[in-house]
């Protein structure tokens, strides 16, 4: 079998386009994911704020707390 040069240039090309689609592929997936955490944590801090706002009277109790004086 001879070496053939064109085969190995093809070969090595589309080695290197496969690693460019998977390189951009994966940072596509990293900036959906940040997008989707973000997203998550928005909602968990809305939950938060939902939560906390049906018990006003818990808002300022540990401002409340750090503000009288110690003896």
């Amino acid at each position: 079998m001879a070496f053939d040069p064109d085969y190995l240039s093809d070969n090595s090309s589309s080695t290197s386009s496969n690693d460019l689609r998977r390189e951009r592929r994966r940072q596509e997936d990293k900036r959906r994911m940040s997008y989707r955490r973000a997203i998550e944590d928005y909602r968990e801090s809305q939950s938060l704020q939902a939560t906390f706002c049906d018990f006003p009277e818990l808002l300022g109790q540990t401002d409340h707390h750090r503000s009288q004086p110690r003896y």
